[in-house]
């Protein structure tokens, strides 16, 4: 392990075991480090938001940064679990495979799913990847974030449907989130469509997104209603199962 990062993480622990806001000096002998080592790594985590200081003493105290960490990682690793008796219902109710996915920066992975009882059916192994602009389950984070990032992501076409412009982009997030769900239809492989939503966290983050992948030819514009209505209730109550209010 880097001794940088060793002795970081050893001054949040450290933090961590004071109920009061402590001196640098106090801080400097229990992880036995010099002051100015011990100085410095204090400010560079008080510049990444991990600790504070109190006024007008100076003393030093962890923010909630490692808390919302926590409480993150700790919401995704049950997610799976939580998630499967949603997949079911998705499935019994639209009759098509239903997905979880979680983000990996440009990219959404699947992460959990639920065979439908079709022969034909969207291929959709575990693990696989889809670009997070190209894919309703991708857009389905975007549309949960108060400001997108879109100029950040690269905007590759993969069919002729593939959205390539950020105005576009931009456009049908907004459309999603007055409807509750994305669609997309085949904008990253052809003949394969998806709807999603986002699964929202106590804090307001996406911590997954749920909905259904089916081949393209059995999205019929007349039960697309319906399919969306689905999977925005069933995003909804995941959401509430798992702390998020509105």
């Amino acid at each position: 392990m880097s001794g940088t990062v060793e002795k970081a993480l050893t001054l949040l622990e450290l933090l961590s075991s004071y109920d009061a806001p402590v001196r640098m000096a106090e801080l400097s002998r229990a992880a036995a480090m010099n002051k100015s080592t011990t100085f410095r790594m204090l400010e560079v985590m008080s510049q990444l938001g991990y600790v504070t200081q109190d006024e007008p003493n100076g003393r030093y105290m962890m923010t909630t940064r490692m808390w919302e960490i926590g409480v993150r990682a700790f919401h995704r690793q049950d997610l799976r679990a939580a998630a499967r008796p949603y997949l079911q219902e998705l499935v019994d109710a639209t009759g098509e495979t239903a997905l979880l996915t979680s983000r990996d920066g440009p990219h959404v992975i699947i992460v959990e799913k639920v065979d439908c009882a079709q022969h034909l059916q969207a291929i959709a192994p575990l693990g696989s990847r889809s670009p997070v602009h190209a894919s309703s389950f991708g857009k389905a984070f975007l549309m949960a974030e108060l400001e997108p990032k879109l100029t950040d992501l690269e905007l590759i076409r993969f069919t002729d449907k593939t959205i390539t412009d950020v105005e576009a982009l931009r456009a049908d997030i907004d459309e999603a989130r007055h409807s509750g769900a994305t669609v997309g239809i085949d904008e990253y492989r052809e003949g394969v469509s998806g709807v999603a939503a986002p699964v929202i966290g106590t804090d307001g983050v996406a911590y997954g997104a749920i909905g259904i992948s089916l081949p393209t030819f059995r999205l019929a514009p007349k039960a697309m209603p319906r399919l969306m209505k689905n999977v925005t209730e069933v995003a909804r109550r995941f959401s509430e199962q798992i702390g998020f209010r509105t």
